[in-house]
């Protein structure tokens, strides 16, 4: 029976093809002013008050200290907290957009100019490494506070200018705090030298391409082993269907690294990861699951699946580097820019080689595998029609829980947290680090999609790797990725970080010392 819908079948794929229709937008992306549900679609509720989580859904300001170190952390944070609320749908009378930087390759790619134009800015003054932008160093007593803070202020209201108060009042607040005089004005025009580079280098580069519309810009295959639309949430988009135009950071190209095809359906391979997944990935109410309890908290931990407060994937990496580096007291300003450009610059590139592969391959998600599993000409398969996947967690929001609305292979998570783990090998010479971490899926404030708040849940890595390889089972877990989107979206993940740590932001050979002042130039 198999084998003769696998003929049929793969006669109506050669006819069809895959197809991702030409690009013919009539204006450039910029968030979904109509709304949430113009990008998640009409199986979220996003008008009940408890999606927000107290402490994400509006972004913070102030801190506790006026170190150059501490202006850093705290930006990052701001810019990582604007990515949350970026995905919280906006409340009546707001004026704020939904989705400016929506989805994991948008938010990775804002991550990385930010961070970019703060290293290059903080680099300028201490001119102990090769910069990005080409900037000129400046006389050394310039204020390091000030340079921070208009440098992130800067990429910011370029990357969610609907946020743009928010960012106007965290820079006025710091900017207070530091006397006037040459050295802050100095500060002040390289921050936005810094900021304005960066953002010329990046203002053509195609990531202005909206997100396609399934049936209306993006046609799927309908033939065995293709993606897509989730059955389940019925998301409308194909997030990232043309992220592979977009120029890299320091890659050559997106398919650079492109990654070999995934095993094939009658292959043992696929089987074995196939009979994985429907085992492991059950909802557990519709689908039975031989799941613990505890990899199901793994699954959910590691999530940040674009809801509400949490944003995507990097904003998760971004939280586990600042941890690691607390943890290996990397507390030099200079240092810390570096390490954060380091990795998001990697992670930017990382998802453009990511969605490079997964709209190359357009494998289906093991929702689709599994309910069309009676087609895929494998005897050691057997199909569930109404296979229910746990599923990325509705978080913050009321819905269903469901399968992220862009093809599998490689795994996004897998791809992103090789690229930070490999990146923090690199950084810190070992991937012995003991560290300890707590996710926003489970801060105690985080709702589920019942309105149920998580509980706190901290877990414990002895190595870098363990963590790596905890993140990529997760999306096993939940029921939404093969095992080999997983492993060879590490491998990718790896690569990209060990290439991207080779060709930026290297010492200078004359001045790679670590005994240099950090403290600010306030006069």
């Amino acid at each position: 029976m198999k084998a003769k819908f696998m003929k049929r079948l793969a006669v109506l794929a050669v006819a069809m093809g895959s197809l991702i229709s030409a690009p013919s937008w009539s204006e450039d992306f910029k968030g979904f002013p109509g709304g949430a549900n113009s990008a998640l679609g009409t199986h979220f509720d996003t008008t009940t008050p408890f999606y927000t989580n107290n402490v994400n859904a509006y972004v913070k300001i102030g801190r506790v200290a006026n170190t150059p170190t501490t202006y850093l952390r705290n930006w990052n944070r701001i810019a990582l907290d604007a990515t949350g609320l970026d995905h919280t749908p906006v409340a009546p009378g707001d004026t704020r957009v939904f989705g400016e930087q929506f989805g994991p390759t948008r938010s990775g790619r804002a991550m990385a100019i930010v961070h970019i134009a703060i290293f290059d800015a903080l680099n300028a003054i201490d001119n102990r490494y090769q910069n990005y932008t080409g900037i000129q160093p400046v006389r050394k007593n310039t204020s390091r506070r000030a340079a921070i803070a208009q440098a992130a202020h800067d990429t910011l209201i370029a990357l969610f200018p609907s946020q743009v108060k928010t960012f106007d009042t965290q820079l006025a607040f710091d900017l207070d705090q530091i006397p006037n005089g040459k050295q802050k004005a100095r500060g002040i025009a390289l921050g936005k030298l810094a900021a304005s580079s960066i953002l010329a280098l990046r203002s053509n580069d195609q990531s202005a391409i909206p997100e396609p519309v399934i049936g209306v810009d993006f046609i799927p295959n309908p033939a065995p082993g293709f993606w897509n639309q989730d059955p389940i949430s019925l998301v409308p988009l194909a997030v990232g269907a043309n992220w592979n135009q977009v120029t890299p950071f320091v890659l050559k190209t997106g398919d650079q690294f492109r990654l070999p095809p995934p095993p094939a359906l009658n292959s043992a391979e696929y089987a074995e990861a196939y009979n994985e997944v429907k085992t492991l990935g059950g909802d557990g109410t519709n689908t039975p699951t031989t799941r613990t309890q505890d990899q199901t908290v793994a699954g959910i931990f590691w999530a940040y699946d674009g809801t509400p407060s949490l944003c995507a994937p990097p904003r998760l990496y971004n939280q586990v580097a600042l941890k690691v580096a607390s943890v290996m007291h990397t507390n030099n300003a200079l240092k810390l820019a570096r390490l954060l450009a380091l990795v998001n610059t990697s992670m930017a590139d990382a998802g453009i080689a990511a969605w490079d592969s997964k709209f190359f391959y357009q494998l289906w998600r093991p929702v689709g595998g599994i309910r069309g599993g009676e087609l895929d000409g494998n005897p050691n398969t057997q199909g569930d029609v109404n296979f229910s996947p746990l599923g990325g967690p509705s978080s913050n929001i009321i819905g269903v829980n469901f399968t992220p609305p862009f093809p599998a292979y490689p795994s996004g998570h897998a791809t992103f947290g090789g690229s930070l783990f490999q990146m923090l090998r690199n950084f810190y010479g070992t991937d012995y680090i003991r560290f300890s971490f707590t996710s926003d899926e489970f801060n105690g404030q985080t709702r589920d999609n019942l309105g149920n708040v998580r509980p706190i849940v901290t877990r414990n890595y002895n190595t870098l790797s363990q963590a790596e390889e905890e993140n990529g089972q997760s999306r096993i877990y939940l029921g939404v990725h093969w095992a080999y989107d997983k492993t060879r979206g590490i491998t990718l993940g790896n690569t990209i970080a060990n290439y991207v740590y080779g060709q930026v932001f290297k010492p200078l050979t004359s001045r790679n010392d670590d005994n240099y002042d950090d403290s600010d130039f306030d006069g």
